[in-house]
């Protein structure tokens, strides 16, 4: 059976692929030839050759060390502990019913790139998801204890490390782009250090939505061999720049058949530069759902592309505005939209609570509508290294957007717990999904951080007294600590 699947390597007897339900995909690649001047003279066919057979080690040289070895560790007492035996072993690993057992340390492995010099490095969320502890294996052998920083929305996800004068790689545009242009690949597939392979770009602009309810990418298809253990290692044009973060394969025998894809450059510099400068990555919401265009619509609503709105949220941004279903989305801010994955792309690209032009046809005539953009919820963004692991839950920020969702009110301060773990010192309390914690021990919480510098604090033998907004209500509940 085929499938999508992740580019993560496990170690030895803990192999498995995380496969993923959406087998649709995008790739990426570079410009080799260039047209010579007027006045160049023109290469002889045995100076062509040389310069064919020299660009990809021009590549690998320059760019293997940037590319490094990522390994994340998760330590857990039963087989089937919640979400992380999931990730790393899917319908592979242990069945739920198998007996308790002594604590084992799990791990996998995958790729990362450096995309800063005092430390930074890119990978997808995938790879580091969950994990106690990530190390990271630099080209020339030095190892370093990361810290990371997460987007789970795009699957991506920043390392820091202790490190300086690191060999960063450049980012290329990804929109710029285009279809048969060469591609390299690099990174440690089956553990293999330093891997590098190469084909062309084989699609661009592809749309992939994740089965686990991941968001929709703008991906790039490319052909060059992508394992598992590549996720999170960068696609490259022959001029050794990023186009994208490699991240999943589609596969009937969980290796690669050609069909590999990768996060677009564009993406991923936006998701690391809000990574680095806010901890988390904000982006613009709308609130429609959009469809594309089909030839029947384009025929009855008089429009040949755009994105056609087929539900608008309650009290969302485009209700507010006057945005209507069957509203075709010609541009939004002055960006063009010629089908439901720009439209996505275009809003979240401006930053909440921009007001921006939205262009629609309506009745076969255009019209213009201001719209106030609200914060696109996302789950679990930011840094959350393990911080709940004691009390055995995790949380994330609490946005307006999740506020309103969650009916509470606005001015509230706190964090959103996102998953409870069975039978830990939160699950025994009663804590719930979608509560929101707004006090520990007297301590306001009003950040991801706040509440992990509280639960710190916590022994083993205390009772915390917590404060929590579940809806319209305030509610106390005394949690002990194993």
């Amino acid at each position: 059976m085929q499938r999508i699947s992740n580019c993560m390597r496990r170690e030895a007897a803990l192999v498995a692929i995380v496969a993923l339900s959406v087998a649709l995909g995008f790739s990426l690649a570079a410009n080799f030839y260039q047209r010579p001047s007027n006045a160049a003279i023109a290469a002889s066919p045995t100076a062509a050759a040389e310069n064919w057979k020299d660009a990809f080690v021009v590549i690998a040289e320059n760019l293997r060390p940037s590319v490094v070895n990522i390994t994340s560790e998760k330590t857990v007492e039963a087989p089937s502990f919640p979400g992380f035996d999931d990730f790393f072993f899917g319908p592979f690993g242990r069945p739920r019913n198998a007996p308790e057992q002594e604590p084992e340390t799990r791990k996998a492995t995958g790729s990362g790139v450096i995309v800063r010099a005092d430390g930074y490095i890119l990978t997808n969320n995938h790879v580091v998801a969950g994990a106690d502890h990530v190390t990271v294996k630099l080209p020339d052998g030095r190892n370093f204890s990361g810290k990371v920083l997460s987007d789970p929305y795009s699957d991506l996800a920043l390392v820091k490390i202790d490190a300086k004068d690191l060999p960063a790689a450049q980012f290329a545009d990804s929109d710029k782009v285009k279809v048969g242009e060469w591609a390299t690949a690099i990174g440690n597939p089956f553990e293999l250090q330093s891997t590098v392979t190469m084909g062309v770009v084989s699609a661009v602009r592809r749309g992939m939505v994740l089965g686990d309810g991941g968001a929709p990418k703008d991906v790039i298809q490319t052909d060059a061999s992508i394992n598992p253990g590549n996720s999170g290692g960068p696609l490259v044009d022959l001029e050794g720049r990023v186009i994208g973060i490699n991240f999943a394969i589609y596969t009937a025998s969980g290796g690669s058949v050609g069909v590999g894809f990768a996060i677009a450059s564009n993406t991923a510099k936006n998701v690391m530069t809000q990574l680095i400068d806010k901890g988390k990555v904000v982006r613009g919401y709308l609130g429609v759902e959009p469809i594309d265009l089909t030839p029947v619509l384009q025929d009855k609503l008089g429009v040949r592309q755009g994105a056609v709105v087929q539900g608008v949220g309650k009290d969302t941004p485009a209700a507010n505005a006057g945005i209507k279903v069957m509203d075709v989305v010609l541009s939004v801010g002055g960006k063009p939209v010629t089908n439901s994955g720009d439209l996505r792309r275009v809003v979240q690209s401006f930053p909440p609570n921009t007001d921006v032009k939205v262009v629609v046809v309506r009745d076969k005539k255009e019209k213009t509508l201001t719209v106030k953009l609200g914060e696109l919820p996302v789950e679990g963004q930011g840094s959350e290294t393990g911080s709940g692991d004691k009390v055995g839950l995790s949380v994330q920020p609490l946005t307006p957007e999740a506020a309103r969702q969650l009916g509470v009110d606005e001015s509230i301060k706190g964090v959103v717990v996102r998953k409870v773990q069975a039978g830990g010192a939160a699950g025994r309390a009663g804590i719930r999904p979608g509560d929101v914690i707004t006090e520990i021990d007297e301590a306001p919480v009003t950040s991801v951080a706040s509440f992990s510098k509280a639960v710190g604090k916590l022994k083993p033998g205390d009772t915390s007294v917590l404060v929590v907004q579940r809806g319209e209500r305030s509610v106390i509940i005394e949690m002990r600590i194993d």
